[in-house]
């Protein structure tokens, strides 16, 4: 019973170990757009969900603890949109 309750705790410490970031995406225009900024975020290693809002120009990324969140904007701008981390 001691090494099912240790195995659990280890497993809801590394489902845990996520992160919520929020950026300001510039220049969507469109539900096209809100598809590749999405797409360019699926792309980053460590990113579990994303969810973008075109009316308010933001994406919540939630991505593994590792994940820079610089990464994350850098993939956005290369999808041609501008991209800065919030709080």
């Amino acid at each position: 019973m001691k090494k099912v309750l240790l195995t659990l705790c280890a497993l809801v410490a590394v489902a845990s170990a996520d992160q919520l970031v929020n950026l300001k995406i510039d220049g969507m225009m469109c539900p096209a757009c809100v598809k590749n900024v999405k797409g360019s975020l699926a792309d980053v290693k460590g990113v579990k969900e994303s969810t973008v809002y075109l009316k308010e120009g933001k994406a919540e990324v939630k991505a593994a603890d590792s994940t820079k969140a610089d990464s994350l904007c850098d993939a956005v701008k290369k999808a041609g949109y501008g991209c800065t981390v919030t709080k």
